[in-house]
């Protein structure tokens, strides 16, 4: 997804806003408007709009930013009433004569969580301007209708305020910018305790591979060892390998235990302790358990394969 760099903030002006009160069958006209975004905040029901090709879903609680000089266009009728509130902007500086415009600048996603992230980074690239996603779930989506709503009223009043509605817009913008900045963090922070997990996980197999002949390995000897707390390591495990510390060692267990049977002729009570079982009736049943047989059975029966094999 990209985001846009919206760079002077304090030069946001509007020329128009409304709310759209739409009856299903209706759909987005297709236009390109040269020098003005498009603001919209879903309010009621949903739309499907497609902005350069890509298309993009507009409900109730979500924002969709319209990028001037893009190709935007409604692909469906809608099915169901639809509102959404909508603001025509751009930013721009006059200098005596001259107007310098400023369009809303594309950065890669990473780039701009990167951005985000890192307040270094963030104050150099944002200056008086903000980052916003193309399009996001909104965080107070309650507040943000509130604004709408008073950006609305400002620009319908008798006493029209051009500064009054155009600070209300802005105030609008930078709420958004929050959401996306608080967005940002949670996703940023989620990828650092994904990564610190699979970093855990990766030690404690490392661990299991060498400590299965140790019939005292279990969630809280592995624990122990990598001074974590055991009920974190498990639910971590559990995380990234699909089932529990305790079930992964027995699986390994058998797992090696059925190479031994397959290669030496030992008997099943020392390939029950090399291979970390306390007893040959815990062996015997997880043995069966997993495999459906007997040691002995899954032994001779391999034995079989391995002479038809020759």
């Amino acid at each position: 997804m990209l985001y846009y760099h919206l760079r002077h903030i304090d030069k946001v002006h509007s020329r128009e806003c409304g709310l759209a009160m739409l009856n299903p069958g209706w759909c987005h006209m297709r236009r390109i408007m040269e020098t003005e975004s498009v603001l919209i905040i879903g309010k009621r029901g949903s739309a499907v709009l497609e902005d350069n090709g890509t298309q993009f879903e507009i409900n109730e609680g979500s924002m969709l930013l319209l990028p001037a000089g893009h190709l935007h266009r409604g692909t469906q009728p809608v099915s169901k009433p639809l509102s959404y509130w909508w603001f025509h902007f751009n930013q721009f500086n006059q200098i005596d004569d001259e107007i310098h415009l400023y369009l809303p600048r594309a950065l890669p996603e990473a780039e701009a969580v990167a951005a985000l992230g890192n307040p270094q980074k963030k104050c150099a690239l944002f200056k008086n301007g903000i980052i916003l996603p193309q399009t996001m779930p909104l965080c107070r989506p309650e507040l943000i209708k509130t604004l709408c709503s008073e950006a609305l009223q400002l620009f319908a009043s008798s006493e029209f305020s051009l500064l009054a509605y155009n600070n209300a817009l802005e105030r609008l913008l930078l709420e958004l910018q929050a959401d996306a900045l608080t967005q940002t963090a949670a996703v940023t922070s989620g990828e650092a305790q994904k990564s610190a997990s699979h970093t855990l996980v990766k030690k404690v197999l490392e661990k299991i591979e060498s400590e299965l002949s140790n019939p005292n390995a279990s969630v809280k000897y592995f624990a122990d060892a990598l001074s974590v707390n055991a009920d974190y390591l498990g639910r971590c495990f559990k995380q990234v390998q699909h089932e529990p510390v305790g079930q992964y060692i027995n699986r390994r267990r058998i797992e090696l235990a059925c190479n031994r049977l397959r290669e030496n002729n030992f008997p099943v009570e020392t390939v029950a302790a090399e291979c970390g079982f306390g007893s040959r009736r815990q062996f015997f049943d997880e043995f069966k358990r997993r495999t459906g047989t007997t040691p002995a059975a899954y032994r001779a029966e391999s034995a079989y394969v391995g002479i038809n094999a020759l």
